[in-house]
């Protein structure tokens, strides 16, 4: 693999955790703003990560419901 690939890969993975962490951060202002701010505030980000995985468990058992 030659390191222009390497790079191109690392910068799309990296690229994409941002997006991710992005669009959680907004869903999550949007779905529950009172948890974020308390999140935020205390600087503990344990309530978060169980309400992001939470919905990411709902979707992918929706998902699978589907198919």
């Amino acid at each position: 693999m030659s390191t222009r690939k390497l790079a191109t890969t690392a910068a799309v993975m990296v690229t994409m955790a941002a997006c991710s962490a992005a669009s959680v951060t907004a869903w999550l202002m949007v779905t529950s703003p009172t948890t974020l701010a308390l999140a935020v505030n205390g600087g503990d980000a344990q309530p978060l990560a169980e309400i992001a995985l939470h919905a990411l468990y709902a979707a992918i058992a929706h998902l699978v419901r589907y198919l």
